[in-house]
C-alpha cells in the first residue's frame, strides 16, 4: 500500500466534512408565512435538506474517520514507519475514540461494553444544521446575519457564515459531553498531525 491511499481516505474524510456545509445563503432561504394580518420568518438553516440527510451526511464523516485507523496502521508497517505511534494517538486523543464509539453504534448498537473506546458510552443526539458565523483573525473583524425580505440571509462583515451539521454528544446518563463538529475537527486534527509525522500529506 502506498501513500496515494492514504491520501485518498484523507480526502474522503475532507469530502465528507464539505458535503455537510452550505456557503450559498440563497439555498438557506427561510420560511416566509403569511395569515392575512403578520408576516413572519421561519428559519432552520436546513436548506430543504431531509430529517435523514444530515444524519447521513455525519455519520460518513464519522465512519471516514474512524475507518482511517486500520488503514494507517497497515500502511506504518509495511513502510517501516512504527505502527505503535498510531495506537498511541487514538489511545491519547479522546476525539479520535468518541469517534470511533460513534462508528461502532452505528455498526453494532448501543452501548458497547465497559463504555467504549472513550469509556464514556457517547451517543449523538439529534443531528441537524446550524448558522456558524466565524469572524476573521484580525482585530475589528465581524459577522452579523439579517434576513433580507424573501428569507434569504444576508452576511455583512469581514467574516464568515456556513450552515454546518450540528450536534451534541452524550454520554450514558444525557450529559453533554462535546459538540459534534468540535469533535470530529480535533479527531481529524490527530490524523492530520500524524500523517505529517509520517511523511505523507496533500
Amino acid at each position: 500500500m502506498d501513500s496515494s491511499d492514504l491520501e485518498s481516505r484523507l480526502r474522503r474524510i475532507y469530502a465528507s466534512l464539505e458535503m455537510a456545509e452550505e456557503t450559498d445563503m440563497a439555498k438557506l432561504r427561510a420560511e416566509v408565512i403569511r395569515d392575512g394580518k403578520r408576516i413572519a420568518l421561519h428559519q432552520d438553516f436546513t436548506g430543504g435538506l431531509s430529517n435523514e440527510e444530515p444524519e447521513n451526511y455525519a455519520h460518513s464523516l464519522i465512519h471516514n474517520i474512524a475507518n482511517l485507523r486500520d488503514h494507517l496502521k497497515s500502511w506504518a508497517k509495511k513502510n517501516g514507519k512504527n505502527s505503535s505511534e498510531v495506537d498511541s494517538a487514538f489511545k491519547n486523543s479522546l476525539a479520535l475514540r468518541i469517534i470511533q464509539d460513534l462508528s461502532d453504534n452505528d455498526k453494532h448498537g448501543y452501548p458497547r461494553r465497559n463504555g467504549g473506546w472513550s469509556r464514556k458510552s457517547p451517543k449523538i443526539g439529534k443531528i441537524t444544521r446550524s448558522l456558524q458565523l466565524t469572524t476573521r483573525a484580525q482585530e475589528g473583524s465581524f459577522v452579523a446575519m439579517t434576513l433580507g425580505p424573501r428569507g434569504i440571509p444576508r452576511i455583512s462583515g469581514s467574516g464568515e457564515a456556513r450552515a454546518v451539521i450540528s450536534a451534541e454528544i452524550h454520554d450514558c446518563d444525557g450529559s453533554v459531553i462535546g459538540d459534534f463538529r468540535q469533535t470530529a475537527l480535533e479527531a481529524i486534527g490527530v490524523w492530520e498531525g500524524l500523517l505529517a509525522q509520517f511523511g505523507v500529506g496533500l
